[in-house]
């Protein structure tokens, strides 16, 4: 009986183990700021699997497009200087290759703006933080590779829609 127990707890253990994991996750994140062209940044998540339905992530975004419009001889540009958070993520895998999942938790960022007109411009800048959410879904490619697809919430600042790669360790 004492095997039989032992045992047990040595496969439960192997399980547990298997579903605890280290990922990265890199995606391309649009931001809704009503202008012709939206700022968009690079967005990378270092994240630990407790179980197969809940994680803890970090994140860490720079810009890469600057938002830009004109109109009646201003020309306004903004972006996004720093993005980073911290998210409790909730997942559940439909089968073997898709995934749905929610995030919730905290997000700390910085904004700048510049607008020029004849000769003349002006820049601000803003950082804030807020609470933050999300919702996405994977497709698994490999057991240990998916492709990202989520829509993020970042409070004041709009968010948007991000594609990514998701790696496991």
């Amino acid at each position: 009986m004492k095997k039989l127990i032992f045992v047990s707890m040595l496969g439960l253990a192997a399980v547990s183990a298997q579903a605890q994991s280290v990922y990265g996750d890199v995606a391309y994140q649009t931001f809704d700021a009503d202008l012709a062209t939206d700022p968009a940044a690079v967005r990378g998540i270092v994240g630990y699997q407790f179980n197969p339905n809940l994680a803890v992530e970090g994140m860490f975004g720079a810009s890469v497009r600057d938002g830009k419009d004109s109109s009646m001889g201003i020309t306004a540009k903004a972006k996004v200087d720093r993005l980073a958070g911290v998210y409790a993520k909730s997942s559940f895998k439909v089968n073997d290759a898709f995934e749905l999942y929610g995030r919730l938790g905290y997000v700390n960022y910085k904004i700048s703006a510049t607008a020029s007109s004849g000769g003349f411009s002006a820049k601000v800048s803003d950082s804030d933080s807020d609470v933050s959410y999300g919702v996405g879904a994977s497709y698994y490619l490999t057991p240990k590779m998916s492709i990202n697809v989520d829509y993020m919430d970042f409070g004041d600042l709009e968010g948007g829609v991000a594609v990514g790669l998701k790696f496991s360790f």
